[in-house]
């Protein structure tokens, strides 16, 4: 198999599932296949994978990959593509009945309209409505569009119907009315016999199957055709080789040609059907099995011993070998095979005549007998070469798949460990741009705690020893008895502080005993987006009586911060903090006076 059918193959899946999980399963399902050539097992795993009417057209890129011999029974076994293969249906209402089928679906659910039910028995049923089966018009209305009580409108109340329907081999359902949609495939038994009268001009008795063969490294197929008369018109294969090609796809004498690579060969003429058939490597085929037995075998019954090369051929009909070089004429007859009644000829000249026209027939059907079997052995020949190819091609397009995946796998895990390595790198850069931010924060702490420590002791210097009674900046000297000592239960006011994650309270203390201040701590500094500076209810100069219910009185200043660090420490993240504080008479700056 060439490279490029493997790439098309790749990318055409690539396109319909972008999902990569369920294009490994596809994937491994043909690796099975490779390995078992079990064909049934193969279709129930590609329906697993194939679940939605959008990605059946899958089956038809899968069979190239298919096994010759097993090309007809994977196309027996596999679904029709979307939109092909249209039917009309026409039905009657008798008497009071019902037409007897029931549809779900319509635009309001997402889908089309599909027959849900047929009654066994009823005129859908012998019209061959069936199960799955997609109305896609209703009276000449396309109702792709169409709501399901619009369709509902169409259909009752009617006692003549045309409906034209395809079958996908999957129905809609849903197990609750909120469900999303999702498909189900119908079972075979429950189908239309497989690509069976469609409106394109199928019809007619005999199974239509769709093969793919593949003539890369084979000479020819193996097989000749006729062109039948104007009373049975098309392609039919007259011949097929013992061991061929077309033997091993399993082309028939009989079958009609009803497609190739999608050009039709129902109207063809017979040469067109030659170049069509030989100006291509890959060939696309649609067969209806078995349909020109009745011409065949008619042909036989009149004469046996015709020769394709008998002079009397014109009443025949047109033939070609598809591997032969020769462009037979397409011109057919115009009866099928005519009666031949003999009589016996008294003239005896006429006698001899017949005699020796028949010698000549003997002679070159033994020509023709002798040609027959070099042919045949020389394509069994080509047969071997063909098979030993086609084994190397098919072990090669594994291991090109098995690539493929491996390929595609190696990406994936390098765009993972890509996208990692970039997370790394971001948080990395994240922590250090908070820890930068938190060291400039402690500095700027450590510079206004420094400058607080200054202005405390150029305070102290100016208020002298306590014995001295001068003023401090409070405005009174140490251990007098002023008024803000005097304290009553209307100046203490509670502060409830809700701790917040990685939030610290972010306050400054100062005074305590030995302090200036008498003892007391007081509130020097708020940073702002502190913990303290978004509750709110505390500001600069505030005395702290109670934290948590302990007094801070004859503390140090050092004790007291230890204690606060110690409460915030032991907060949970939404927990509080309940300070006791005496607001600070003075607000503002320049509201203290310098002495």
């Amino acid at each position: 198999m060439e490279n490029k059918l493997v790439e098309a193959f790749v990318k055409q899946v690539s396109e319909l599932i972008p999902d990569d999980a369920e294009k490994d399963k596809l994937f491994e399902a043909l690796r099975k296949y490779q390995g078992s050539s079990d064909v049934p097992f193969l279709v129930q795993d590609l329906k697993r994978v194939l679940n939605d009417p959008t990605k059946l057209e899958i089956y038809d890129y899968v069979r190239p990959l298919i096994r010759p011999a097993h090309q007809q029974q994977y196309d027996k076994l596999t679904p029709n593509a979307p939109g092909t293969k249209l039917r009309v249906i026409k039905l009657r209402r008798r008497g009071n009945e019902s037409f007897g089928f029931a549809v779900r679906g319509g635009k309001e659910h997402g889908v089309g309209i599909f027959v849900s039910n047929v009654q066994r028995g009823s005129q859908a049923d012998l019209r061959g409505l069936k199960l799955g089966d997609e109305i896609v018009r209703v009276n000449g209305f396309t109702i792709v569009e169409a709501i399901h009580e619009e369709v509902l409108n169409l259909i009752k109340g009617k006692d003549e119907i045309e409906l034209k329907v395809t079958n996908l081999g999957m129905v809609p359902i849903k197990q609750k009315p909120t469900d999303p949609v999702s498909w189900q495939y119908v079972e075979k038994e429950s189908l239309v016999k497989k690509n069976s009268v469609p409106s394109s001009g199928y019809e007619g008795p005999g199974e239509v199957v769709k093969i793919f063969i593949n003539l890369r490294g084979a000479s020819s197929l193996g097989c000749s055709i006729v062109s039948g008369p104007k009373q049975f018109p098309g392609i039919f294969i007259e011949r097929v080789g013992p061991g061929s090609l077309g033997a091993e796809y399993g082309l028939e004498v009989g079958d009609q040609i009803l497609e190739v690579n999608k050009r039709s060969f129902l109207n063809i003429r017979h040469n067109e059907a030659i170049v069509e058939l030989k100006g291509s490597k890959e060939l696309n085929i649609v067969l209806k099995k078995k349909a020109a037995l009745p011409l065949l075998n008619a042909k036989n019954m009149v004469n046996p011993q015709d020769s394709p090369t008998d002079e009397r051929n014109e009443d025949s009909v047109s033939r070609s070998t598809v591997d032969s070089e020769d462009t037979i004429g397409d011109e057919v007859a115009e009866e099928l095979y005519a009666t031949v009644n003999k009589t016996r000829e008294d003239d005896l000249e006429k006698e001899r005549k017949l005699q020796g026209e028949e010698q000549i027939r003997a002679k070159f059907r033994e020509q023709e007998r002798q040609r027959q079997i070099a042919e045949e052995e020389r394509q069994a020949e080509e047969i071997l070469q063909a098979e030993e190819s086609a084994r190397e091609e098919a072990e090669k397009a594994r291991r090109e798949v098995e690539q493929l995946r491996r390929a595609e796998e190696e990406r994936r895990l390098q765009e993972d460990e890509e996208r990692a390595r970039e997370q790394r790198e971001r948080e990395l850069a994240a922590e250090r741009e908070l820890a930068a931010e938190r060291e400039a924060k402690e500095e700027r702490k450590k510079q206004e705690k420094q400058a607080k420590k200054q202005q405390s002791a150029v305070l102290a210097g100016r208020v002298g020893s306590a014995s001295s009674m001068k003023p401090t900046l409070l405005g009174a000297a140490t251990g007098s008895k002023s008024s803000f000592g005097k304290l009553t239960k209307k100046t203490i006011k509670e502060v409830e502080v809700i701790k917040e994650e990685d939030v610290p309270l972010d306050i400054e203390l100062e005074g305590g005993i030995g302090s200036p201040l008498g003892g007391k701590i007081v509130v020097s500094e708020i940073y702002y987006n502190g913990a303290v500076d978004r509750n709110g209810g505390m500001g600069k100069g505030d005395t702290i009586l109670k934290v948590n219910g302990v007094a801070l009185d004859d503390m140090s200043l050092s004790q007291a911060q230890e204690l606060l660090w110690k409460v915030e420490q032991e907060c949970k993240p939404g927990g509080s903090i309940k300070f006791a504080i005496v607001e600070s008479e003075i607000k503002h700056e320049d509201e203290i006076t310098f002495f």
